[in-house]
């Protein structure tokens, strides 16, 4: 009994010698997008992917590129020369266009590139100039317990270069003032996002009352945009009557923090930056919302076309909003612009304002 004691001591003496196991790295580390699409010539992130409680610190690399049949290609390595910030555009800092300049930046580029810390894969403009269409990416993740090759981690779709996004809603929008102040919604027109089926009049020029149109190919590497607030009708408003979007003591954000050079003419205001995408700079939000530039019209602006309104709308009780002194609708447009511009040049962004007439 003693011997067998003995003997068990000895085995427990000798497990508590072996060093527990370091680290551990999961079978299923995986891709949170089956498919990445990206759109040419534009700068896309995917999402991290998930590690499944793999130990930190982990070093990832991509190990190959296949086309949709599976053969080796080269395409997505191939460097072209394309233009970038070095650093996001700041209206606090990058006071001229020479500032601005100095952050931008002709580099030869991969199209694809990969974090070797995040697992976060990134394309670059440089996907503008290639031919194929669908890729599949290998990669592989390792950690102290070990590594493992991730064929097929994630399929890459690229799509036609989208010259304008819609990232976030837009709206051109009537509101109607009453006695204390407030405002009520007259009338919005809105485009939701890129899916939205007026998307695409809004880029031929057919949508009734907001364009995007790209007027010419100058600058080259810059970008200038000419913003036209006009009546339903399509007369231009005197910019004077354009005001910012009150916010406490500052304001909502807009195109002015989002140019190096402004040109403010009777009718139309003209932005500029060195080099797009357009805008560069939100002042109050992020993500897909940073798109959004806010403006408000003086209520001198307009007057209501109160026939066109009912024409379309039916009946309409306007006592509350007309002012006894002037018998006019009191009224002011609410201005909300969603939009991306990816491409150098030239365009004309104009929003009409429903139901409305310039005084």
């Amino acid at each position: 009994m003693k011997n067998i004691i003995t003997i068990l001591l000895f085995i427990v003496a000798l497990a508590s010698c072996t060093p527990p196991e370091v680290g551990y790295i999961d079978d299923n580390i995986h891709a949170l997008q089956d498919t990445i699409f990206v759109p040419r010539g534009t700068f896309k992130l995917s999402a991290v992917p998930a590690i499944e409680g793999s130990t930190y610190p982990l070093e990832w690399e991509i190990t190959g590129v296949t086309d949709a049949d599976g053969n080796p290609t080269n395409d997505l390595f191939e460097k072209h020369i394309i233009t970038t910030w070095s650093a996001a555009y700041n209206p606090e800092t990058d006071t001229t266009l020479e500032l601005a300049q100095a952050k931008i930046q002709q580099t030869e580029e991969p199209s694809i590139l990969m974090s070797p810390v995040s697992g976060e894969i990134a394309f670059t403009g440089a996907t503008k100039f290639v031919k194929n269409d669908i890729f599949k990416i290998n990669v592989k993740v390792k950690n102290v317990k070990g590594e493992k090759q991730l064929d097929n981690f994630v399929v890459v779709k690229l799509l036609p270069f989208a010259a304008v996004e819609f990232p976030t809603e837009m709206r051109s929008r009537i509101q109607l003032g009453k006695d204390n102040g407030a405002y009520d919604i007259g009338y919005t027109s809105s485009i939701r996002n890129g899916d939205d089926p007026n998307s695409k009049k809004v880029l031929d020029g057919t949508h009734p009352y907001i364009s995007v149109i790209k007027t010419s190919d100058e600058p080259a590497i810059g970008i200038d945009v000419k913003m036209i607030i006009a009546d339903s009708h399509g007369t231009p408003l005197n910019t004077d009557k354009i005001i910012f979007y009150p916010s406490g003591s500052s304001y909502l954000q807009n195109y002015h923090d989002n140019s190096t050079e402004t040109t403010t003419n009777a009718t139309n205001t003209v932005f500029s930056l060195p080099a797009p995408p357009f805008p560069q700079y939100a002042r109050n939000y992020s993500g897909t919302s940073s798109y959004l530039m806010y403006y408000l019209t003086k209520p001198t602006a307009f007057t209501v076309d109160k026939e066109a309104f009912e024409n379309d709308n039916g009946t309409k009780d306007w006592s509350q909003y007309t002012d006894a002194s002037t018998g006019e609708v009191r009224n002011r447009a609410y201005i909300r612009w969603g939009i991306k511009i990816n491409d150098s040049g030239t365009w004309e962004i104009k929003m009409k304002i429903p139901y409305t007439k310039i005084k």
